[in-house]
Parts: C-alpha cells; sequence; structure tokens
C-alpha cells in the first residue's frame, strides 16, 4: 500500500514537471517527444513504462501510458488502485481517515472524462493527485501508532523514494548530461531535474545557486539530511526495519537477511563519492541500486509476509564452509 502511494507521487510530480519543462525550454524547431519519450525507458530497461514503441509514441501517448493506462502496473491510475485494494486487506490494521482519504482519491480518478481535463489543466490536476497522495501519508503519521504497522508503510515509502529516485534519475540522465551549449537551456534542464523530486529549493540552499551536473546528482543521491535523496530514503527504512526485526525477531542481536541487504547498501551511499560515482558510470550504478532495493523487497517479504524461516548464523558459517572447500578443490 505504502510503496504504491508512494509510486503515484512520483509518476505524478514526473509528468508535471515535464510539462513544464516542455513550455520553459521547448524549442519549435525540435521534437518535443524528445522530452517525453523516455520516460517510458527504452528496450530491457523499464522506466514507468510500457508501451510497445516508445520510439514512436506521441507526448499525448506518453502521458497517457503515465496517468491513466490501466494496462500500465506503474501508471498514475493503477498505482492508487493497487494501493486501495492493498488498504483493503489491512483495513484493520490503518486509521479511518486514511482508508477514507485513498477511497476519496481513488474515486476521484476513476471517471473517464478525467484524461481531458488533465490534458486542458495538468498542472491543476496531477498536483491536486500529488497532494492528495501527499496527504494520505500525512494522515498516516498523525493518526497511527507508531508501532509496527506504521513502521511497515515508513519502510515501504522510502524503499519505494529510494527506487523511483533511480528510476527517475536514469530516464533523465540525458537532460542532466546533455551539452547544447547553451547555458540558458542548460540551467532550464538541470533545474527540471531536480524539480522531478521537488528538490530545487532545498538545492538552492546547499549550494547558492550553483547548478552543476555533479552537484544535483550529489545532492539527489547522496545527501543526508535531504528526505528526497536515496541516502536519507535508505537511512530511514533501514531504521524502520530495525524497528520492526526488533519487534518480532527471536534473536534480536541477529540481523536478518533483509536488514544485512539494506545495511550494505546503505553503507554504499553512506560511504560514496561523487567522483566515484561517476567513475563507475551514473546509470550503472543507478542499476545496481535499484536491483539492491529489489532483492532487499524480495528478502522483507520472504522473512515478514510468507513465514520463511530465518537463515541463523550456524546456517551461515556451513555455507561459509561449503564455498571455501568448493574453492579449494578449484585450486
Amino acid at each position: 500500500m505504502s510503496r504504491y502511494v508512494e509510486r503515484a507521487i512520483a509518476v505524478a510530480r514526473l509528468i508535471d514537471n515535464t510539462w513544464h519543462l516542455e513550455l520553459d525550454a521547448g524549442d519549435p524547431n525540435e521534437d518535443e517527444a524528445g522530452l517525453w519519450a523516455p520516460l517510458l525507458g527504452s528496450e530491457g530497461e523499464a522506466g514507468f513504462l510500457p508501451l510497445q514503441d516508445t520510439t514512436a509514441a506521441t507526448p499525448r501517448e506518453v502521458r497517457y501510458t503515465l496517468a491513466f493506462d490501466a494496462d500500465n502496473p506503474n501508471s498514475l491510475l493503477s498505482c492508487i488502485h493497487h494501493a486501495r485494494a492493498a488498504a483493503r486487506g489491512v483495513r484493520e490494521s490503518i486509521s479511518s481517515e486514511m482508508w477514507e482519504q485513498l477511497n476519496r482519491l481513488y474515486l476521484s480518478l476513476v471517471d473517464p472524462r478525467l484524461s481531458v481535463e488533465a490534458e486542458e489543466d495538468p498542472h491543476a490536476f496531477y498536483s491536486r493527485v500529488r497532494e492528495g497522495a501527499q496527504l494520505f501519508q500525512g494522515l498516516a503519521d498523525c493518526t497511527l501508532a507508531h508501532d509496527e504497522p506504521w513502521h511497515f508503510v515508513i519502510l515501504g515509502k522510502y524503499l519505494e523514494r529510494a527506487d523511483d529516485v533511480a528510476r527517475v534519475l536514469k530516464l533523465q540522465t540525458h537532460l542532466l548530461l546533455r551539452g547544447d551549449g547553451a547555458h540558458g537551456d542548460e540551467l532550464v534542464r538541470w533545474l527540471a531535474v531536480l524539480r522531478s523530486f521537488g528538490s530545487a529549493e532545498a538545492y538552492a540552499r546547499y549550494y547558492s545557486l550553483r547548478i552543476e551536473p555533479a552537484r544535483a546528482i550529489e545532492f539527489l543521491l547522496l545527501n543526508p539530511v535531504f528526505p528526497q535523496s536515496i541516502r536519507f530514503s535508505l537511512s530511514a527504512a533501514s531504521e524502520a526495519l530495525a524497528q520492526i526485526d526488533g519487534r518480532s525477531a527471536p534473536a534480536i542481536g541477529e540481523p536478518g537477511p533483509a536488514t544485512r541487504a539494506l545495511g550494505l547498501l546503505r553503507a554504499r551511499l553512506e560511504y560514496g563519492a561523487i567522483d566515484e560515482i561517476m567513475a563507475e558510470g551514473l546509470r550503472a550504478y543507478l542499476t545496481d541500486v535499484q536491483d539492491r532495493i529489489a532483492h532487499i523487497s524480495e528478502l522483507v517479504t520472504r522473512s515478514h509476509f510468507q513465514d520463511e524461516p530465518r537463515p541463523g548464523r550456524l546456517v551461515t558459517v556451513s555455507r561459509a564452509a561449503l564455498i571455501m572447500a568448493t574453492q579449494q578443490q578449484q585450486q
């Protein structure tokens, strides 16, 4: 539930911001589809997907796919629909106000005429949807006891946020690294990337409006105090998971596989440097972050929702001994 709500916020903000970018940096001699088609991802590398041929997609088709396509599991409509279905399954664990807000948001999106409204006044429409989803998150903070269900809400929100930042940043790499030679145009594009995460003002306070690609990437990946950065998100998710494991793990001193995997990824962000990331390759780095988050999510599902036995210390030691024996035989 929490992950789908956070994903809906990311999609709404991305569409709204790209529309503004089209107005601010639009070139009448440039194909406007060049700003929209990359949002669907490329072959073998999903964005918020999917059309059969993303290169031939018109801007309107891209927007419809991202916002209203029921066959797209990551569309705005699908995210709210899945979040509502999940909320129904945990109705006894969430507050009435949370349920009413999510239900109200869902019902506001089922009108088939909304796609026309979104084209006529996109900023008003996508702002309303984003703020409705954010209100749901605020109600979770205010109306839930901060016990295990709330920690799961926080865990889902921040794991999804870290994944969304990595995904959107990959989709917008062409805006950050594009060299047009026109400083004004570059500035607009770099600001657009920051605004895709609601981070333009926070970035300006940190760097005094010096908009540079490396600084923008560093801010979105490694900043420890901005709540939209990947590092901050993983730190918050780690704290939530520690609380969950502390309440449910039979051996509190023994970290579970999800806790360990999340700790390793968190350390990669906390001790990373932007020059090392760029040397490794930004897209490769972001793909690795996404893959690790997917693995962490799978481990959380196994350990907390599928009642699979936790591999204790003796199991991991035995496996390590087996690996060492195999390596010795191969030498």
